[in-house]
């Protein structure tokens, strides 16, 4: 075989196996371009709520239940922030064996030894957060890692983030209280 014979064949190996790596990145580009394939978390949207009239929601407005873990730190973070929170739609705390030692405001109840909900809701770490509208289907199930995520669930929810407590101290004239 002569030289030109076999730098042809060797350039014609060398197209083929370009085409077949340019065929394989193409298919991987497409199926980025389809989105993430990972499962939903949590039970789906749109699905009734699980054991939501145990959970006493509040008629006409939309209710967040918390998932949390009394040996969690997040969770102790969520906690204490949505303890604080006013203006924020009806909470419901729910804890799959023991408690967080609070004394909850108007708009939350505790609930512990609720193992059998984070399994009906498929909760898969904790903190973790429901959103259950007016309908009592589920609007929003998602983790919440922060505070910034309870935020924004409670404005997803309808209602408000504020403290009165950090309120007062910001209003005009300091601790005389928020002039409206």
């Amino acid at each position: 075989m002569s030289f030109e014979t076999t730098a042809l064949l060797v350039t014609w190996a060398a197209l083929a196996l370009l085409a077949l790596v340019v065929a394989g990145l193409v298919r991987q580009v497409h199926q980025l371009a389809q989105g993430p394939g990972t499962p939903e978390v949590g039970v789906r949207t749109g699905m009734p709520a699980p054991g939501l009239d145990r959970l006493a929601p509040e008629p006409g407005r939309p209710t967040i239940l918390l998932f949390l873990g009394d040996e969690c730190p997040a969770c102790h973070d969520v906690f204490q922030e949505a303890l604080g929170l006013t203006g924020a739609p009806p909470m419901r705390a729910l804890f799959s064996t023991g408690t967080l030692d609070a004394v909850p405001p108007a708009n939350m109840r505790i609930f512990a030894d609720q193992d059998d909900l984070f399994q009906a809701y498929q909760i898969p770490a904790t903190p973790f957060a429901v959103v259950v509208g007016t309908d009592g289907r589920v609007r929003t199930a998602e983790p919440v890692g922060s505070v910034r995520g309870l935020h924004a669930l409670v404005a997803e929810a309808g209602g408000r983030v504020h403290h009165d407590a950090m309120d007062a101290v910001q209003a005009p004239g300091g601790l005389a209280g928020r002039q409206n």
